[in-house]
C-alpha cells in the first residue's frame, strides 16, 4: 500500500516485492486494483508536474505519456490520469491517502 500511495505502478511494485523474494503469487495477491493503479498515476502526475497538475507551461502530451510509461503504467491508466480535471485530481489523491 505505501508503494501504491507513493505513485507506484503495479508493475513497480511486482518487481520491487520480487527484489525482495516475495512468492509471485503472494505479491500478485497485494497489488493494487485498476482504481488504486490510477490513484497511483495520479501520485506520479503529481510528484511531475503533469497532467491535471501542471504549473505554468504544461509538458507536451507525448513526453508526459512517456513519463508515466518510464514509472510502469499503462496507456489506458496514463491517459486517464492526464485528462483528468484538476479539481476532481486533487480530490481523488486526497481521498486515496485518507484511506
Amino acid at each position: 500500500r505505501r508503494l501504491a500511495r507513493s505513485g507506484r505502478s503495479r508493475r513497480a511494485i511486482a518487481a520491487h516485492l520480487a527484489g525482495k523474494g516475495v512468492a509471485r503469487e503472494v505479491a500478485a495477491a497485494a497489488l493494487p486494483d485498476a482504481e488504486a493503479e490510477l490513484d497511483a498515476a495520479l501520485a506520479q502526475c503529481r510528484r511531475r508536474r503533469i497532467g491535471p497538475f501542471a504549473r505554468g507551461a504544461e509538458m507536451p502530451r507525448l513526453k508526459a505519456l512517456a513519463a508515466l510509461a518510464r514509472a510502469g503504467f499503462g496507456r489506458e491508466v496514463a491517459e486517464r490520469a492526464l485528462d483528468m480535471e484538476p479539481a476532481a485530481a486533487e480530490e481523488r489523491l486526497l481521498a486515496h491517502r485518507a484511506g
